[in-house]
């Protein structure tokens, strides 16, 4: 009896052991996935690439910068980058990388940033309300991601505090 309980007890193990190691595959496939995700954003502020950028927010994205109006989006998000590029060229440096949590089809993002920012006309400025304006703005960001049905994760939230220089 002592050794079919002992039996029974490994193979429930085994079996629990490996959905575990399933579950833990599957998360670490899709923090995979969404730090790709913020790699192409990172490449397509720096290139100014409108159509880039937009590929990776969800259609109904809301952006909800400091002391500003949100975003709410994503056609109006694409409208709101337009001069935004268009007045200035930006550089990322990567403070702290996206800290990535999966919750099912939902996750959530941390990281740290440094935008440095250089006007192309130094008289018009960004004029855009929720805009980066400043030379350099180090920043702690915060997003919400969420998959569609057909797996593509895409930023749901989008939302940072400033950090002092």
């Amino acid at each position: 009896m002592g050794i079919r309980r002992g039996w029974v007890l490994t193979g429930l193990l085994l079996v629990a052991s490996l959905n575990g190691g399933t579950v833990l595959a599957e998360t670490r496939a899709d923090v995979e996935a969404i730090d790709g995700l913020y790699a192409s954003w990172r490449k397509a502020v720096e290139s100014a690439d409108i159509p880039g950028y937009v590929a990776v927010l969800d259609e109904n994205v809301r952006l909800l910068p400091p002391g500003a109006e949100p975003i709410v989006g994503a056609a109006n998000y694409a409208k709101f980058l337009e001069p935004v590029f268009a007045t200035a060229d930006y550089r990322i440096e990567v403070v702290r990388s996206p800290v990535i949590e999966v919750f099912g089809d939902v996750a959530l993002a941390e990281y740290e940033y440094v935008i440095h920012l250089k006007l192309k006309n130094p008289e018009v400025g960004v004029q855009q309300p929720g805009a980066l304006t400043a030379e350099r703005t180090a920043a702690r960001y915060v997003d919400v991601l969420r998959r569609d049905a057909s797996g593509r994760w895409a930023v749901y939230r989008h939302a940072w505090q400033d950090q002092p220089n």
